[in-house]
């Protein structure tokens, strides 16, 4: 895998929730990302963002791992507390999937470089990283690819099943 990997929170930091202050980061780019690139986009903040962007959230990493026989490093919290939790369990995710080191960038409010020290992940504020993909560091997201679009049933996982297909395809090699 190739594509970095996004992980975005939903409040204070993308724009159906925005910060305070600052920048947030368009929900239609979180939209880009996930269906309109080969990147693998998942929602590791308020799990509203699943239904909104289309994404998965750590709970279905979970469950794939659990599925494949593999315990889990961390339970699923959706609460603050288990925030660097839904981190670590995308990265068991990934590590039990892939023969290679994958490269996840988060997108968060608060600050998870406690967790991405040392790892193959970078981490961004919604700011930073609105003004990250304005220098091209990430390809520009083309808004009006997705304006509209439903990506299938929101109360089904249609609109991810294939990212989710390939885990489960994977684990069970």
């Amino acid at each position: 895998m190739n594509e970095p990997v996004f992980c975005f929170d939903r409040d204070r930091t993308v724009d159906v929730r925005p910060p305070e202050r600052g920048r947030a980061v368009p929900l239609a780019w979180v939209q880009y990302y996930a269906h309109r690139t080969d990147h693998d986009v998942w929602a590791t903040g308020n799990p509203r963002l699943c239904r909104e962007a289309g994404v998965p959230s750590p709970r279905e990493a979970r469950e794939l791992l659990v599925a494949a026989g593999r315990e889990p490093v961390a339970a699923y919290d959706r609460m603050n507390s288990g925030r660097i939790d839904r981190l670590r369990l995308l990265d068991q995710l990934y590590a039990a999937s892939y023969d290679r080191e994958v490269r996840f960038v988060v997108v968060d409010d608060t600050d998870v470089t406690e967790y991405t020290d040392g790892r193959p992940w970078t981490y961004h504020g919604p700011t930073e990283f609105v003004e990250t993909v304005e220098d091209g560091a990430y390809p520009p997201p083309d808004p009006g690819a997705v304006r509209g679009d439903p990506y299938g049933n929101p109360e089904r996982g249609d609109r991810y099943r294939a990212q989710l297909d390939r885990f489960e395809r994977r684990l069970s090699e």
